[in-house]
């Protein structure tokens, strides 16, 4: 069994990294590869994000910051002439960053790889 205070102080310390890294400009960047997971919830690591980043920002760490970091001109954006990857989720990450892991259907080039059961 992990000890309680350990495990807080080494989540404290990772939050206060990621702030000091945003805080200097370094591109946050959070997914998978395919735009969802079955192999673990990913709420909390949201809700520790939001401890120092804005809704909008851990939002932008799942779109914007890595189309812009690895140059992908056509993705990051729901917009015409960019490829057609989409996630839908059950809520809306600006009033609850936990409702980015409410994954409802992911859509990538333009076909459902994942629907909700």
């Amino acid at each position: 069994m992990l000890d309680p205070n350990v495990t807080n102080h080494l989540i404290a310390a990772t939050v206060n990294q990621l702030k000091q890294f945003s805080d200097n400009g370094g591109p946050v960047l959070f997914g998978t590869d395919v735009g969802f997971t079955k192999l673990y919830d990913t709420t909390q690591e949201f809700q520790l994000m939001h401890r120092v980043l804005s809704e909008r920002q851990v939002l932008a760490s799942l779109t914007t910051n890595p189309a812009r970091f690895f140059k992908a001109a056509r993705k990051g954006k729901v917009e015409q002439g960019f490829d057609a990857d989409l996630v839908v989720l059950d809520g809306d990450p600006l009033s609850d960053v936990a409702n980015l892991a409410k994954v409802s259907t992911t859509i990538r080039a333009g076909h459902v790889i994942y629907q909700k059961p």
